[in-house]
């Protein structure tokens, strides 16, 4: 790898791990909007997505698309195949939860759910990085 992909590894790293110390703010205090928390799980888990795609050499696409990025690191990392609901389930709090149209209430059940395929999805995608 050269210095250059290291490089944004190391950022996708860094943004995802600030991601990650937000959610665990955030659940933190019971104050906290459910929303918030989903929508920094889907936020961290794409940006681990983008690191591991960026370190194997393949073009990470600008788009929130976790089922996408899924796809492109497939063949590097079969055992992501079973997320893929996951990964729907996350972009749904970061994409369609954005417009009042498509707003709805998410409860305690939900977030913890959430928060699992986070967590299922990093210690993939980390253990691959190390």
């Amino acid at each position: 790898m050269n210095d250059e992909t290291r490089e944004s590894v190391r950022q996708w790293l860094a943004r995802a791990n600030a991601d990650w110390s937000t959610i665990e703010v955030l659940m933190g205090n019971a104050d906290s909007p459910p929303e918030s928390i989903a929508f920094h799980c889907q936020q961290y888990v794409e940006k681990l997505l983008k690191a591991f795609l960026t370190m194997r050499g393949i073009e990470a696409p600008r788009t929130h698309d976790l089922r996408r990025l899924v796809q492109l690191a497939l063949p590097a990392a079969p055992d992501l195949s079973g997320l893929e609901s996951s990964a729907d389930l996350l972009t749904e709090h970061a994409v369609a939860m954005r417009y009042p149209d498509e707003w709805r209430e998410i409860e305690a059940e939900e977030v913890q759910e959430v928060v699992a395929a986070a967590k299922r999805f990093a210690g993939i995608l980390l253990s691959r990085m190390e």
